[in-house]
């Protein structure tokens, strides 16, 4: 989830944009036609290549749209693209007469320079690596484009809901780039204001392809601290927020707030770095699998808002989700595989082999309390396997320096509408190998050909059901020879009031990528007034 960090600016953009004691930033309490919500962080850029499906999502489009349930469906194609027979060469025909923000008209040549952007290394998108299969992105005509692609990919729809840009607008790498402060998308939202560090006003844009937003203003307050958020929604200050499962469970039904919660595809897991020398030994990854508690966490740290998975798949990925892939908690079957692998339990309770003490550093996000009640949680039940789990709360800049000698906190599923973009960056033996730049995909640095023939077998495999065996072939593999200890699913919860006033909210599968751009707003723009 890419939020933290901030800007040292405040973008004011669009005609007639001012600062909101003037009159055009946020309506007062009470106006039906603004929602006010407190959002977890601030926003580090708005840049679309940079920060994909977040709140974004409501200052551009892409040719394909998440839409309810999580079903992928046409934004700027006119339908869903088109494959050849091969899987190599898809078409995308585009509508006609959709504009920018800043008034200019939308067409292939945008569709091409986006895309070959966000594949180019001078560019530096963190998303590179998604588009490998690319080869060439070709404007046949005005309102149609061609996907040449360097071998048979099968879910390349989930890879076209990048927000496309004005080509004009890209300007540079993402960082240095004006888009990062003064987006022009095709979306249904403008920013009319942000104020580092306090807040930032979104409003309607009257020319937007899919009508004018009835919901005209998105005021959003960034409130880091979890209380602080909870306690502007029970004071009336916002309409809603994202909560953790217990405060939001704990804030439900007071004065009109609503629990509301959504399925996701993002998950938890404990990296286990191969470098460890315990950790390469797929036995003991199996031992540490089985000796995690996952329906306690659940019930503990979820408040029952989640669902026991053992590998990066979760019930998001349908047809493709194998629920016979688990590890049931069984501390006593997971001491005697360690026994067996060499590493018994010493005088002080700890286990050793060869002198060497089965020992080692768990690093979470010092700021996130989820992620900390699950290490604590994890720590815990190895602790009763006699294995030594040290905690360490850290920063995100320490924690990629440090992800191949420590065990980490994961949090994954950016992409969880296609079971290829779920897991292939995070299974891969060609993500094995550390990278600080890339530190998330394959943490553990875990290699194993089976694997790989999977993946590369199931991406190329135009037949749905087939594909689909293909997936669930993999997910018995990875309990057989597991890379992490992945522990559950979450749903997503958030607490909204006011919701009774509007007809058209739906729910949605959500991304590891949470916060007020989901949760029961991810389509406000479509809202009506009952």
């Amino acid at each position: 989830m890419r939020l933290v960090g901030s800007l040292g600016l405040v973008a004011l953009v669009g005609s007639g944009c001012a600062a909101a004691g003037s009159g055009t930033g946020p309506a007062a309490a009470g106006d039906p036609a603004t929602l006010r919500l407190a959002e977890t962080g601030e926003y580090a850029s708005l840049h679309p290549l940079e920060y994909p499906l977040g709140i974004t999502a409501k200052l551009y489009d892409g040719l394909v749209a998440v839409g309810a349930d999580g079903v992928l469906e046409p934004g700027l194609a006119t339908a869903m693209p088109v494959p050849d027979a091969t899987l190599t060469s898809w078409t995308v025909t585009l509508r006609t007469g959709v504009t920018f923000s800043d008034g200019s008209a939308f067409d292939a040549g945008d569709v091409v320079a986006a895309y070959d952007a966000v594949r180019d290394p001078a560019v530096g998108s963190w998303m590179a690596a998604d588009y490998a299969m690319v080869e060439d992105v070709t404007a046949i005509d005005a309102a149609t484009v061609r996907f040449d692609l360097a071998y048979a990919y099968a879910g390349l729809p989930a890879r076209l809901t990048l927000g496309i840009p004005a080509s004009e607008a890209l300007g540079g790498d993402v960082v240095g780039s004006p888009l990062a402060t003064e987006p022009v998308g095709t979306g249904p939202y403008v920013l009319a204001e942000w104020r580092r560090g306090e807040s930032m006003t979104l409003r309607a844009r009257g020319g937007w392809w899919g009508g004018t937003p009835q919901v005209t203003t998105i005021h959003l307050a960034f409130v880091p601290d979890e209380n602080a958020r909870a306690q502007r929604v029970r004071a009336g200050e916002v309409d809603g927020a994202q909560l953790s499962p217990r405060t939001a469970t704990q804030l439900a039904g007071e004065d009109g707030i609503e629990l509301v919660t959504n399925p996701s595809g993002d998950f938890r897991a404990i990296s286990l770095p191969v470098t460890l020398p315990f950790f390469a030994d797929p036995a003991v990854r199996v031992a540490l699998n089985l000796g995690t508690d996952r329906e306690a966490m659940i019930d503990g740290i979820l408040a029952g808002h989640g669902v026991a998975v053992a590998t990066p798949f979760t019930p998001a990925q349908g047809d493709a989700y194998e629920p016979a892939a688990t590890f049931a908690h069984d501390p006593s079957a997971a001491a005697a595989l360690l026994d067996d692998a060499g590493w018994t339990v010493g005088p002080d309770g700890t286990r050793t082999k060869d002198g060497v003490p089965f020992a080692f550093t768990l690093m979470y996000f010092a700021e996130d309390t989820l992620r900390r009640d699950v290490a604590q949680a994890f720590a815990s039940d190895m602790a009763a396997l006699g294995v030594d789990v040290a905690l360490e709360g850290v920063d995100r800049p320490y924690a990629v320096t440090a992800m191949d000698e420590k065990a980490f906190v994961l949090g994954g599923g950016d992409m969880p509408y296609d079971p290829d973009a779920q897991a292939y960056r995070q299974l891969h033996s060609d993500f094995a190998v550390f990278a600080e730049d890339d530190a998330y995909s394959n943490p553990s640095g875990y290699a194993d050909p089976e694997v790989d023939a999977l993946l590369a077998a199931a991406r190329t495999e135009a037949d749905p059901a087939a594909r689909s065996a293909l997936y669930r072939r993999l997910q018995e593999r990875l309990v057989a020879n597991p890379p992490m200890v992945t522990v559950f699913a979450l749903e997503h919860t958030y607490v909204a009031r006011g919701l009774d006033a509007w007809d058209g909210i739906e729910h949605v599968l959500e991304p590891h990528e949470h916060g007020v751009a989901w949760g029961p707003w991810f389509d406000v723009q479509r809202w009506t007034r009952r």
